[in-house]
């Protein structure tokens, strides 16, 4: 499985956020970064529209979060970009013609349950004091 990299940077966004203490541009994140400004600005809108980040515009703008850190947990970042975290289709209901008699379904519905109860719960705060593992 390959995470998409709208997740990856938007996440990676998100944490770069929370841990400024002042409004934050996309110029400033993209050097911290290494990801343009413009694809930053891309990024943030799902964010926004999401209601994890807010931005404020003028020349001493930029971005902040719109929530407190616990309570921004990496599924929300999956759902602000419409994107859904699962080892195989099958694990989300997509028809497989071997659905009936396929014996690794368990081992991805294993997986599939792991990802929901310990990786998408993770908050940016757990990330931010190290607490993942």
């Amino acid at each position: 499985m390959k995470i998409n990299t709208k997740i990856r940077y938007g996440l990676r966004m998100v944490i770069a956020i929370a841990q400024a203490d002042k409004l934050v541009n996309t110029t400033e994140l993209g050097n911290g970064m290494d990801v343009s400004p413009k694809y930053l600005r891309k990024l943030a809108g799902p964010l926004e529209k999401a209601g994890l980040i807010k931005s404020v515009q003028g020349i001493y703008g930029g971005y902040e979060l719109n929530k407190n850190p616990e309570e921004i947990t990496i599924r929300m970042i999956f759902n602000a970009y419409h994107e859904q975290l699962s080892w195989t289709d099958c694990v989300l209901g997509k028809k497989c013609k071997l659905r009936d008699s396929c014996q690794a379904k368990q081992v991805w519905e294993m997986l599939e349950k792991t990802l929901q109860m310990h990786f998408l719960p993770i908050s940016i705060r757990d990330i931010l004091n190290n607490k993942v593992l």
